[in-house]
């Protein structure tokens, strides 16, 4: 069975529900991929690279394969702030991209 992470973001203040902002659905189909998209999205809000070691990518990926995204949740924090990647069944994906249309 091939391994797909499926992830949407929300970026935010720590502690607060509603976000300041979300993004997503993304799709990675294989580690590299999800370690691309991860950095790209530390860039894209100014984020330290440094925060990238956090993700331990190769001990998520190992998950993802057992369990799927779904449950492959984690948050970076930064100076207050909350930097969430929440993960994604095949089914919510697919609703979120049909929301997008």
């Amino acid at each position: 069975m091939k391994t797909i992470a499926r992830y949407a973001v929300n970026f935010g203040l720590e502690g607060c529900y509603t976000p300041e902002s979300y993004s997503g659905p993304f799709k990675c189909d294989t580690r590299r991929d999800l370690a691309k998209f991860i950095r790209e999205q530390l860039n894209l809000h100014d984020l330290p690279k440094s925060l990238f070691s956090e993700v331990h990518i190769t001990r998520l990926w190992s998950f993802i394969k057992r369990h799927g995204s779904s449950t492959a949740h984690f948050t970076l924090y930064h100076r207050g702030m909350a930097f969430r990647f929440v993960g994604l069944t095949e089914e919510e994906f697919e609703n979120e991209i049909s929301e997008l249309s």
